[in-house]
């Protein structure tokens, strides 16, 4: 399996994830996730949505750890770059405040 074949299974959870998280059940979307990453490990945009999930969870360790993977598969990610910055932003302001 190359980099830009992602198997039809990974992309149907992926779209099963997505209209979980649209409907704010973010623990659901990241067990689809998971497993679509799990099918296809260099699936970026599900990489970036279980980032985006983690996030809106408040687990900012997850969320950074998914969004730093990103670019190790594809250095030309913007999206991941920005999201992960957004999030330390987030822990950064969250120590100060405690």
């Amino acid at each position: 399996m190359t980099s830009n074949h992602i198997p039809l299974e990974s992309i149907t959870l992926y779209r099963m994830a997505l209209r979980e998280s649209i409907n704010g059940k973010h623990h659901l979307s990241l067990k689809y996730l998971r497993t679509a990453v799990m099918l296809a490990p260099t699936f970026t945009l599900a990489l970036c949505e279980m980032g985006r999930c983690h996030e809106k969870l408040g687990q900012y360790p997850e969320a950074l750890s998914n969004y730093n993977k990103v670019p190790e598969i594809d250095s030309s990610h913007v999206e991941a770059e920005i999201k992960k910055n957004w999030v330390l932003n987030k822990i950064e302001i969250s120590k100060k405040n405690n």
